[in-house]
């Protein structure tokens, strides 16, 4: 038996009173009832083979790499066609105050990183002495007469921690005698994170890291107002929502290649200098989600239901939901000695804009006695197109299990 499934198992077995509110898909309004806990637990796979460029243009991951003879005509480009997949496994605790204020902690664990260069080669000029241009087998075996080795995947962060986030959402259009019984609901979110996260090794040319930046999918600190209505007629069965935010990244200071194992790519120190920093940028968006009910389900004579005073009010058996986000993207600013180096991090980084779709479906077995929910998700970035922003896709499998001890 998993550890998730014992959990649960000695969950039942104390004979927790779990909440009929506690285990919704996330709504932009929804709290957890007074001293109800939420434990969500998440396997997340993610990938990313290509991004957006300024013009809107399908481009690479990392920027071409034109590479000089010394003194001399070019040798060629290396086309970097790189693929990184990500691995998380994400456990969050939330826990209601009140019945309008939700607490929560989030810890991300990354299990692992792979990232694939997948580099191609374009010839550049007439070499004399050669007869001919350089071909990639003449350049790889150049650049080894160097030290310099020819990149190749990469795997690391197995179970590193990335940055811890801690959050809080208060439903506020409960203290508007307006909203009482209507279905409007208005809230408000902040969340912040503590800087656990890894940086990436400086020497290792498609390494990555585990901080937010490096995730790059949401901001440090962050604000949300958030609305959803739902709509009247039709069993109550469909909820519109919106949430608009605005997320803050913070100037971090990161050390310079010093080229120990890149010396003919990362050898970046003598001018760079021996540190650098880096804005990202903020981010400023909204989100707007559909949520469907497809099925309530019975609600059976079981331990649970006997202990809810009203069990229709338990989640339903399966809710649907699909969401568009519109994020904005904020220059980003490098500060380093060189001026030159840093526009030319800073141009792949420009102002922009990223789209996402997400779909969501919830399984819930409280109404049978089971305290448990089966929560699938699925978030791209690769169908319509953004600006300046990497396309990553994400796919997500998880448990949500609320209960209440007192």
């Amino acid at each position: 038996m998993s550890g998730p499934a014992r959990l649960l198992v000695a969950a039942t077995l104390a004979g927790l009173l779990l909440a009929p509110r506690a285990a919704r898909a996330g709504r932009p309004s929804e709290t957890l009832p007074k001293n109800t806990f939420l434990l969500d637990a998440a396997y997340v796979h993610s990938f990313l083979n290509h991004a957006y460029g300024n013009d809107g243009e399908h481009t690479q991951l990392i920027d071409k790499l034109y590479r000089y003879e010394p003194g001399g005509g070019l040798q060629g480009i290396i086309i970097p066609d790189a693929r990184v997949t990500y691995q998380l496994l994400v456990l969050k605790l939330q826990y209601g105050l009140t019945d309008d204020l939700s607490l929560g902690v989030g810890v991300p664990v990354v299990l692992a990183t792979t990232v694939e260069p997948r580099l191609s080669w374009v010839p550049g000029d007439y070499m004399w002495w050669l007869g001919r241009s350089y071909t990639e087998q003449d350049f790889w075996d150049w650049a080894a007469s160097m030290g310099q080795p020819r990149p190749g995947t990469w795997s690391g962060n197995r179970g590193a921690l990335s940055d811890l986030v801690l959050g809080a959402r208060w439903r506020f259009s409960d203290r508007i005698p307006a909203l009482s019984g209507t279905e409007l609901r208005l809230a408000f979110a902040t969340y912040g994170v503590l800087p656990t996260g890894r940086q990436k090794d400086p020497e290792e040319i498609v390494a990555t890291g585990t901080t937010t930046w490096d995730l790059h999918f949401q901001g440090e600190l962050g604000f949300h107002l958030g609305a959803d209505w739902t709509v009247p007629g039709a069993d109550r069965r469909l909820t519109v929502g919106l949430d608009t935010f605005y997320e803050i990244l913070f100037r971090h200071r990161y050390t310079t290649p010093r080229g120990t194992i890149h010396p003919l790519i990362l050898t970046l120190a003598p001018y760079v200098g021996d540190s650098y920093t880096l804005d990202p940028g903020d981010f400023l968006g909204f989100t707007l989600s559909f949520e469907a009910i497809l099925a309530r389900g019975p609600v059976g004579a079981n331990w649970l239901t006997e202990r809810v005073d009203d069990p229709e009010s338990l989640p339903p058996l399966l809710v649907f939901s699909l969401g568009y986000s519109f994020t904005w993207l904020f220059q980003s600013d490098w500060q380093s000695q060189s001026a030159i180096w840093d526009w030319s991090q800073e141009k792949l980084w420009r102002p922009g804009y990223k789209n996402r779709l997400t779909a969501e479906i919830v399984l819930s077995l409280l109404r049978y006695g089971w305290p448990l929910q089966v929560v699938v998700g699925y978030s791209n970035l690769s169908w319509i197109p953004g600006k300046n922003c990497r396309a990553t896709d994400t796919l997500s499998v998880g448990l949500r299990a609320p209960a209440k001890f007192f």
